[in-house]
């Protein structure tokens, strides 16, 4: 038996048209935000308090977590606004819970002004002046590298996917995460939504996993409450419900077949950056996305008509990022591109 859960990050516009950071917003506005967001009794048993939290909650505060000398949490500067859900036995229990977060984070949100972005990485930065201010108190609780990727995390925000399967082996599961490691260059194209870099449009289709190809394993192995979870990081958010059936429902296929051969224990860069620039335009990654999209039909069998909607991204070579690229296009504006995308 499945249990999936799912986190994806959201961020926003303010009334002044300016694309929200940590430089130009402080953490009580989305804190204000989660304040108002309902708290459900029970939830502790399965999500851990972030950022400054004392009890968890569906939404919360998503940024870079400062600490004092002894390691103790003291502030969070913010990116974005996440929305979690507990673990459900299937992708339409899980997205059920998940759009219902989203219609209340999104009401609390509109109250403060803000307009949330459809996009993958940070369009206009890829540094914050605010990190100049950030010195050797915050590497005596992280190593180098983590500092490093907390830093670079605050520039990319997309959809993670964390699934258990009852009654596999740490050795079985590792099987599964090097089963994903091999076919995520295939497995995420249809999720693409970060075709801009630095105020412009970025030459392929997804800038996030580009730029992260060779510092960001996509998928790794963690055991929490004493189950074993594949935890996938390569998916960009999602825009709406029927796209998000769709990805989980394709990830969950990839886990349950048993015909796909290919494993990997170290991901790809090149086929990565290759994938993250021509998706399923690239002969080779399109050959492998049919693989998978039939692989993981004749596997799960819930939801037809999302894979239905894979398909037709597929043979027509659409995808979100194709579609903002094409609004941008229209309108030479990063802001009109992006916004007012979101269906859940």
């Amino acid at each position: 038996m499945l249990q999936i859960g799912i986190e994806q990050e959201f961020v926003f516009f303010n009334e002044a048209g300016e694309y929200v950071d940590a430089d130009n917003t402080d953490y009580s506005v989305f804190a204000g935000i989660v304040d108002q967001f309902p708290a459900f009794e029970g939830d502790d048993r399965f999500l851990e308090p972030k950022s400054l939290e004392r009890y968890p909650k569906r939404c919360y505060v998503e940024g870079f977590e400062r600490h004092d000398a002894h390691g103790t949490l003291i502030e969070t500067l913010p990116k974005a606004l996440e929305i979690r859900t507990l673990p459900h036995t299937s992708v339409s229990d899980t997205v059920a819970e998940f759009r219902a977060s989203y219609a209340a984070a999104m009401r609390l949100a509109a109250a403060e002004g803000l307009q949330p972005a459809l996009v993958s990485r940070h369009p206009y930065k890829k540094t914050l002046d605010l990190f100049q201010g950030l010195g050797d108190e915050e590497r005596r609780v992280r190593t180098e590298a983590r500092f490093n990727l907390a830093k670079r995390a605050m520039f990319t925000h997309g959809l993670h996917v964390n699934v258990s399967l009852d009654g596999r082996s740490r050795e079985e599961m590792q099987a599964l995460v090097d089963k994903v490691c091999y076919y995520t260059p295939a497995l995420i194209p249809w999720s693409y939504s970060s075709p801009f870099y630095l105020g412009e449009p970025f030459e392929g289709l997804c800038s996030r996993n580009y730029y992260r190809a060779s510092t960001r394993n996509m998928v790794d192995l963690n055991e929490r409450m004493g189950q074993f979870v594949v935890e996938f990081r390569g998916f960009d958010a999602c825009g709406d419900s029927r796209l998000l059936s769709g990805v989980l429902g394709l990830f969950c296929g990839l886990l349950l077949d048993e015909s796909l051969p290919g494993r990997a224990s170290e991901q790809d860069a090149d086929r990565l950056m290759l994938s993250s620039v021509a998706g399923y335009g690239d002969p080779s990654i399109r050959k492998e996305c049919e693989e998978i999209l039939w692989a993981a039909t004749s596997a799960f069998g819930e939801g037809p008509g999302s894979f239905r909607l894979l398909e037709t991204l597929l043979q027509t070579d659409d995808c979100y990022a194709a579609r903002l690229k094409k609004r941008y296009n229209e309108t030479e504006s990063i802001c009109s591109a992006i916004t007012g995308h979101y269906d859940f």
